[in-house]
């Protein structure tokens, strides 16, 4: 029950960050359940991500980038392939902190850059991008809150969420299929539900406070923690 409870927790405060910058629930909610219930990774994240995406999705749906929502998902499939292929031929820790050290200059970087061009081939890029760093530290959204670190809260938001739901689905898809569903993953996931809801509840009064002249900075801040989470997982992480 104290594990349940200390997780639940995790769950909520990751779901009030997520519900307001569109991305950062796996940086505090994976890590928890990695120190106490380690069987649970990945698959409770995820059970637990796609209701709260698809929730998100439906909250915002009117501002969808929908033509950037195709490109991200064709280039997350293809970095999911990529992500195979690297984790099969270089060491993963190695992997882990060269990606988490690209994540961190991109987003030092862009603290000295005023700005950020949304278009086809970055959308491409951050879609790639998203399924390499997502099969390598399941931590694919950093890339896509990258990407659209200039446009409206709401645009960045409902985009990442209709990306994340059909990543999501073709995680599970993918896991149930190579028979790492079990059926503790689902009662877990739903022991932790309510926390998530209330954490995407109140992540409705976060976003009120959160103008757009804090967003960015504050994503770009996130964004610079998870390349730091990233690296930790690395050699000795």
């Amino acid at each position: 029950m104290a594990v349940v409870a200390i997780i639940s927790l995790a769950v909520v405060i990751g779901a009030v960050i997520q519900g307001s910058l569109g991305f950062g629930y796996a940086l505090v909610a994976v890590p928890a359940m990695v120190l106490l219930l380690p069987w649970a990774v990945p698959v409770t994240p995820l059970f637990l991500a796609l209701p709260m995406t698809l929730l998100m999705s439906v909250r915002e749906w009117r501002s969808i980038d929908l033509s950037g929502f195709a490109l991200i998902t064709a280039g997350r499939l293809l970095g999911t392939v990529a992500g195979v292929v690297l984790l099969v031929l270089a060491p993963k820790g190695y992997l882990s902190m060269v990606t988490g050290l690209l994540i961190l200059t991109v987003a030092l970087g862009s603290f000295l850059k005023p700005s950020f061009e949304v278009n086809k081939r970055t959308r491409l890029a951050g879609g790639v991008s998203s399924g390499v760093v997502g099969t390598v530290a399941a931590l694919g959204g950093t890339p896509l809150a990258l990407v659209y670190q200039d446009r409206s809260g709401a645009e960045l938001r409902s985009t990442l969420a209709i990306s994340f739901v059909v990543g999501i689905a073709m995680s599970l898809v993918g896991l149930g299929l190579a028979g790492k569903v079990e059926g503790r993953h689902v009662v877990l996931a739903l022991e932790l539900l309510p926390g998530l809801l209330v954490g995407l509840w109140a992540s409705r009064w976060v976003v009120k406070r959160l103008d757009e002249r804090w967003l960015r900075p504050t994503v770009l801040m996130l964004a610079a923690a998870a390349g730091v989470v990233i690296i930790l997982l690395g050699p000795g992480g």
